[in-house]
């Protein structure tokens, strides 16, 4: 009885104003507006009463109002996957007030299991994901101009400068003078763009990599083959420490690392990875792989590696990727238990090596 007294309320969030539909106790609808400036949210939040539940659509502004939410006033906050809401619903009029009015229809009729919400990260999760995304556009901004220098240099005839003539700042000054013209001068400034890139991505990497060294938990982490500081910083920042989970498997789920799926019937088929989790991580996971499998510490994730594309005939860039799936559940078992990584030989070598085994008698 008290479940049907509470009010449910949807929140649909814009860059600068919110649309709010409230379903009271009577089970009428009232619609709110407003801004989404400090002053427009403390308006919002008089509106609302301990005991709501709430619901609001995922991204960065949706976290810091659901936590105020929670910590002001005390109601139910839950915040969504909007990538798994167009499946829930389909309609041919897609306003804020009806958004706002489907999310709290959404929260009065399902039952959280059957919602997809979305963990709400802590402050700390929260400054480390903004550090990595710092950290990641600098990088991708650094690429970019590399590019163009390059581009430049070709448009000039000099196709005798690489990319890799280009990786460091002695190596562009000295490059650099090949050209002449108005490529010269775009490209003098175009180092001066790199060195404020490379400086801003050496400030960053330094703080990650000071937290890496003082946190038990990215400690821990970082004694499984492959795994350096930033894979440790970006899986505590968007895993934290494994708490919300209770598999390894719902942390590659989360990720977006496992397959989709399409059973009906007799038909049983096993398609791409979803990819609905974070693509930096999900990236940083598979270069530690591939730093796993190359390098000289013995792992189970290696011997496997090696069985399944040795022996096994497997494509190196799809079982890459299972690869680093495994991995993923592996640094959540170590962060679930907190021990360091120990070594153990893969269980299923010994199949393989039977089955190559046969094969050769066979032959």
């Amino acid at each position: 009885m008290e479940e049907k007294r509470r009010r449910y309320v949807g929140i649909d969030l814009g860059k600068r104003e919110y649309t709010m539909a409230i379903i009271d106790r009577k089970g009428k609808i009232r619609i709110h507006q407003g801004k989404t400036s400090d002053n427009g949210r403390q308006a919002l939040y008089r509106l609302l009463e301990n005991g709501d539940k709430i619901a609001l659509e995922a991204g960065n502004l949706a976290f810091i109002m659901a936590r105020e939410i929670h910590e002001r006033i005390g109601c139910d906050v839950r915040v969504l996957n909007s990538a798994k809401l167009p499946l829930i619903w389909d309609a041919p009029t897609k306003t804020d007030k009806e958004d706002a009015m489907k999310l709290a229809h959404l929260i009065e009729d399902r039952r959280d299991e059957k919602l997809p919400i979305v963990p709400l990260p802590s402050e700390k999760e929260m400054e480390r994901r903004k550090t990595l995304s710092s950290y990641s556009r600098e990088n991708k901004n650094r690429t970019r101009h590399i590019n163009t220098l390059h581009a430049i240099f070709v448009h000039q005839g000099h196709t005798t400068i690489v990319r890799k003539n280009l990786a460091t700042a002695e190596r562009r000054q000295e490059a650099v003078k090949l050209l002449t013209g108005l490529e010269r001068e775009e490209a003098e400034w175009i180092l001066k763009y790199l060195e404020l890139h490379e400086q801003r991505i050496k400030e960053l990497k330094r703080k990650i990599q000071k937290e890496a060294k003082e946190d038990e938990d990215m400690k821990n982490l970082q004694t499984i083959p492959g795994v350096g500081p930033v894979v440790a910083y970006a899986f505590t920042a968007h895993v934290g420490d494994g708490s919300r989970f209770n598999t390894g498997a719902q942390v590659s789920n989360y990720i977006g690392f496992v397959p989709r799926l399409d059973y009906s019937g007799t038909i049983q088929r096993e398609g791409p990875i979803t990819k609905r989790g974070n693509g930096y991580l999900r990236g940083l996971l598979v270069q530690a792989a591939w730093s796993m499998v190359r390098c000289k510490r013995e792992s189970s994730l290696k011997d496997r590696y090696i069985c399944l594309t040795v022996f096994g005939g497997k494509g190196k860039k799809k079982t890459i990727v299972s690869i680093g799936r495994r991995l993923s559940e592996l640094m959540y078992s170590v962060l679930r238990d907190k021990s360091n990584y120990e070594a153990r030989i893969w269980t299923g070598r010994r199949e393989y090596l039977a089955k190559l085994k046969e094969l050769r008698n066979s032959a």
